[in-house]
């Protein structure tokens, strides 16, 4: 037994932790206004308050790890709403943080599949090599052997999800009447929000679900020439362990990066087809994007890694997503008005004002797919543009509703125009779309189970 039981910080330890720097990051903006309102404060001043803020935040998430470190990395998906200075800090907390002992490790592996590792498989690494917010990867041979990756939870991952959930939802009704009360934004609700997030985020603690995710997946993506899905082994599965085929290859920022176009254009190519195959044939979608999540294997193909967060998304919503793209497509303003209010982004059809919000962040979210021309996203700020898009809405203080089914599907979109502008992106996106909306959403290609 491991003599430090290591465990993720409960509740108590969590909360505290997060006061102390709410106080620390409200006291440093704090002072800086009442010493700008004495001194004019330069933009190195207030760009260096950025950079110390963004600091303590992203230490204290990654030391707390579970939700929190999640949230973190979901910011730094989202540079278009972040001070420069935070994006590329918070981007940290997308590589491996720190792991726990293997001592510890061993522990859960013992209690979980009832036997030590160094019995069950024919050669186990004590070394992680690769450690998130919830769990870490160790690599092992089984038997017969096959090279794996078990991916282990770490002690106390449930009970530090139950306890930021309780905060983030007490936080959330507080924000709603906060705002209401101020500004009079009735319709300023991030309830839906967190509801979304609470949701995905108690799934990532369950890894019965990330198997029956990942098999999801392989199923849809069996046989595909571009697209690899590991599988998972059962025999060596359990609740907070699971087991997947190893995937060797190179990290997703080397094919980004890489000096050949043509390689870049592959890699660009085959995250569309996985985004609109999962989305348009599968009606779900792998909704954690950072980089680690994607391996370039040696014969080019794409593998995609973990399944902790993957959207199921109704029917009813991708019928009407379809519409949405359909008549963006096609310039039709009428067919828009009913699919935004079908979609719960608009409540009242006949008004223009909600109509000209919505054709906004339609377009922001649609670049280069309306027109059948080659789009070149290194002509495309997409963080300056949605900085735009922000503004738009903060500035008129009228919010678009909060509709829970694009929280992450934007979080991926996100996260793919990233992506595609470090790689330079030159494609005719419309051609790669229209075959998947022409004929709108009819069904799903692959039968989904209940859970349970």
């Amino acid at each position: 037994m491991a003599k430090d039981k290591e465990r993720i910080p409960g509740r108590l330890a969590r909360t505290l932790k997060m006061g102390l720097l709410s106080g620390r990051v409200g006291s440093s903006y704090l002072g800086g206004k009442i010493a700008g309102a004495f001194r004019k404060e330069s933009d190195e001043t207030s760009g260096q308050r950025h950079v110390e803020n963004a600091r303590r935040i992203a230490s204290t998430m990654a030391q707390l790890r579970g939700p929190l470190m999640k949230i973190g990395q979901l910011l730094s998906t989202h540079g278009e709403a972040l001070p420069d200075e935070y994006g590329g800090i918070l981007k940290t907390l997308q590589s491996s943080a720190p792991p726990m002992s293997y001592a510890t490790i061993r522990d859960v592996l013992m209690d979980d599949l009832g036997e030590p590792p160094e019995s069950i498989f024919a050669d186990f690494t004590e070394e992680a090599v690769a450690a998130a917010s919830l769990g870490q990867v160790h690599k092992g041979v089984l038997p017969d052997g096959t090279e794996v990756a078990v991916k282990v939870q770490y002690p106390g991952a449930e009970e530090s999800v139950e306890g930021d959930l309780a905060n983030i939802h007490l936080g959330s009704k507080m924000v709603k009447k906060l705002v209401a009360d101020l500004l009079g934004q009735t319709r300023f609700d991030i309830t839906p929000i967190s509801d979304e997030l609470a949701e995905h985020l108690v799934q990532e603690t369950d890894y019965c679900r990330e198997a029956f995710n990942a098999k999801l997946l392989g199923r849809l993506f069996a046989d595909d020439p571009e697209i690899v899905v590991p599988r998972v082994h059962d025999s060596h599965s359990g609740l907070r362990v699971v087991t997947y085929d190893w995937l060797e290859g190179e990290d997703l920022d080397w094919g980004l990066a890489h000096e050949d176009e043509a390689v870049r254009a592959r890699v660009v190519s085959q995250l569309s087809h996985a985004f609109w195959h999962q989305f348009f044939r599968g009606g779900l979608l792998h909704a954690d994007p950072h980089p680690g999540n994607f391996k370039i294997l040696a014969d080019g193909r794409l593998g995609i890694l973990d399944y902790g967060c993957v959207k199921i998304f109704e029917e009813p919503f991708m019928r009407a997503f379809a519409e949405m793209m359909h008549a963006s497509i096609d310039g039709d303003e009428a067919r828009l008005r009913d699919s935004f209010v079908a979609l719960e982004l608009m409540e009242d059809r006949e008004r223009d004002d909600e109509y000209e919000d919505m054709l906004k962040i339609a377009e922001y979210f649609s670049a280069g797919v309306r027109v059948d021309e080659v789009f070149d996203f290194r002509d495309f700020d997409y963080v300056s543009a949605g900085r735009e898009l922000v503004m738009h809405f903060l500035t008129r203080r009228r919010p678009p509703p909060a509709q829970r089914h694009f929280i992450f599907l934007s979080r991926v979109v996100l996260g793919y125009y990233e992506y595609f502008s470090r790689a330079g992106a030159k494609t005719n996106f419309h051609r790669v779309v229209w075959p998947y909306v022409k004929d709108g959403f009819t069904a799903r290609s692959l039968e989904i189970p209940p859970y349970g």
